[in-house]
This record gives C-alpha cells, structure tokens and sequence, in this order.
C-alpha cells in the first residue's frame, strides 16, 4: 500500500510526519492540517503542494461510512465482519450504512429503523401465511 509523507513548517524548522496510510492523510486534511499549499510526497517521490493531489480535499469533504450489524443495530467494521454483540456474520451489502455526520445519534436512530422494519416484515410475513396456509383444527 501507498504511504504519504507531509512536510510541516515552523519558522526555520521542517519536519517530516510519516509514514502515512491515505485514511490517515484523509484526516489530517478533514482537520485542516494539511492545507493546499502543505508539501506532501508519495513514497519516495519529490515534494510536491497537496493541491496537486487529485480528488484529495474532494475525498476528505466526504463524510466517511459507519456500518451496523443488521441484527441488532450495534456499529461493526466494514464488511464482511461478525458482529461482537451478536456474533451474526455480516456479508458485504447486508450492513446497514450511514454517513458519520451526527455519530452520537446513529446506533439508536438505526437501531430503532431496524426494529421498526423487522416488525412491518414479520407482520407481513404472519399475513401472507394467514392467506395462503389453512388453519390447523386442534
């Protein structure tokens, strides 16, 4: 994998802070850390301003993805993964997704549209078995 380096400076003194993996990078720019005109290298590559990375402050604007197991809500890693609160194996697609813009409130708002869909499917399903299957006399 790619590593980056930046190059900071202060006054007289320049400092180097690296190895660096592109999520890393990702958050220093997110932190304003590195700016434009903030030298960074790629490998063993010359210096060169991060402007001239492509796609670099468009990625970082993008808020990154959390995922929660779709079994009981809990946050996980991104997929596939098994959920450590319910041990349920999660493939790719299966996790629900969300944007990390307000992450205090996400395990319960996702939390609570799981339940609020599991429920409208069980109804469902008890419906659709009401109209096909014939009562049991007993």
């Amino acid at each position: 994998m790619t590593v980056w380096f930046v190059q900071q400076v202060n006054g007289e003194v320049q400092t180097e802070i690296g190895p660096l993996q592109p999520k890393e990078l990702l958050e220093l720019v997110r932190k304003g850390s590195i700016r434009p005109e903030t030298k960074l290298r790629k490998g063993d590559s010359a210096w060169f301003p991060a402007s001239d990375v492509g796609g670099l402050f468009e990625a970082a604007s993008k808020r990154p993805l959390k995922f929660f197991c779709p079994s009981c809500g809990v946050e996980v890693s991104r997929p596939p993964v098994t959920c450590k609160h319910c041990l349920h194996d999660i493939q790719k697609g299966e996790a629900r997704v969300v944007s990390a813009e307000q992450p205090d409130q996400l395990p319960t708002a996702v939390a609570q549209a799981i339940n609020k869909a599991d429920d409208e499917a069980r109804q469902s399903m008890q419906n659709w078995l009401r109209k096909r299957l014939p009562r049991r006399s007993g």
